[in-house]
């Protein structure tokens, strides 16, 4: 098995202002990177994988990479074209398109740095996002430079799969999805749009609904539980293993 690498901040693209985290005396077999909502930043976001602090696994928080205009800043956001729906002058964050940021995620991140250059297998990373973020990151393994691979999993709180994502023609993705929400959110119900868009995309699917009415960050063992029962089951642990060991697939 190839010897994993920890990755600089350096490695990356700098608008992405990456935090870098692995809890001490731990080995980085795993990667998770965690995608900010609108209006976040990595600097802020961070604190929330360093809480977690998940056994053997590195984790990046990413920095949106586009300010948002005036006056609605400060903060970042991920789309390279943001649209104001003009019927509430509100921000319609599901029309606003994210390829731009989901092919640096998916090439620039993911397959350039931690697959090609730090030599993880694409089974061992990990992509969470919230809101915003959490579209990026149901949109990353549908990018060409991922499209042969299955991710480890990926992670969304309220966050739908993008509509400037193209949905597959050749069969499902094989990446594992936990989707996580509130009782009012638009995945709330079975047969709401944005849940079907990522069924018809996604094979394998948990959707989690928290008591809670809306989709904000979690903030107690209830709802962080469902996120960690699902890590608990797809993160790959080396402790016990010999260095030298060699895996046979």
């Amino acid at each position: 098995m190839p010897t994993q690498s920890q990755p600089s901040p350096s490695d990356f693209p700098t608008s992405l202002k990456p935090i870098i985290y692995l809890p001490s005396n731990n080995r980085p077999t795993n990667v998770i990177i965690f995608l900010p909502g609108l209006g976040d930043t990595a600097g802020n976001f961070a604190s929330f994988p360093r809480a977690l602090n998940l056994p053997d696994a590195l984790t990046i928080t990413l920095n949106p990479p586009f300010p948002l205009p005036f006056p609605l800043g400060p903060g970042d956001h991920w789309s390279e074209d943001l649209q104001v729906d003009t019927s509430t002058g509100n921000l319609d964050t599901e029309s606003s398109p994210l390829t731009k940021a989901t092919e640096v995620v998916a090439h620039d991140v993911i397959r350039k740095v931690l697959i090609d250059k730090c030599k993880y297998r694409p089974d061992h990373i990990h992509v969470f996002g919230f809101g915003q973020g959490g579209s990026v990151a149901l949109g990353v393994p549908f990018r060409q430079s991922l499209s042969s691979l299955s991710l480890g999993g990926v992670m969304s709180i309220g966050g739908p799969l993008p509509l400037s994502t193209p949905l597959p023609g050749n069969g499902k993705n094989k990446t594992p999805v936990l989707l996580l929400s509130g009782s009012k959110s638009p995945l709330a119900t079975t047969d709401s749009s944005p849940l079907k868009r990522i069924k018809s995309a996604y094979e394998f699917i948990t959707y989690h609904q928290w008591k809670k009415v809306d989709d904000s960050m979690p903030k107690n063992r209830d709802e962080v539980l469902p996120m960690m029962q699902f890590w608990s089951q797809r993160l790959k642990s080396r402790r016990g293993v010999p260095d030298d060991a060699v895996e046979i697939s």
